[in-house]
């Protein structure tokens, strides 16, 4: 199961695609696949025993590279703690507990940190989708008559 993308390099830094090793829910089988940075499973037939299963990887090894991926998208809008607070709850699904062991922080602040990074993010998709239309609205091309 490989995919290559051309411009790996240009994709936006939470679609870029890694090598990660998986383990078969059925008969604990290790192969590799290579999929999206914070995607914590696969489905896919498992070369050992045949089955179509959901594999899965270790959180450890996502919990590292949300570290990567927090410390490249903050900036200016979101701090790196609110990112990987978001990362590790929104993208990789970690509960609270284990997010707060990875961050060395408490729940409670946790669940602060997402929230914030998580407006933060809306306000910014909003902004987003907001200078498209109007970019959209400026186009000649897609004006009527």
């Amino acid at each position: 199961m490989t995919d290559t993308d051309p411009d790996e390099n240009d994709s936006p830094v939470t679609e870029q695609r890694v090598e990660r090793s998986f383990t078969c829910n059925g008969c604990g089988y290790a192969m590799i696949h290579r999929i999206g940075q914070l995607r914590a499973e696969v489905q896919a037939t498992c070369l050992n025993c045949g089955d179509w299963t959901v594999q899965t990887t270790s959180a450890e090894e996502l919990i590292d590279t949300a570290r990567d991926v927090a410390e490249r998208l903050a900036g200016t809008i979101l701090t790196e703690r609110q990112a990987l607070a978001y990362l590790l709850r929104e993208l990789v699904g970690v509960d609270r507990q284990v997010a707060a062991e990875a961050m060395n922080t408490t729940p409670s602040n946790v669940d602060n940190l997402h929230r914030r990074g998580r407006e933060k993010v809306v306000d910014a998709r909003r902004i987003d989708d907001e200078l498209e239309r109007l970019q959209a609205d400026r186009d000649p091309d897609t004006e009527t008559k």
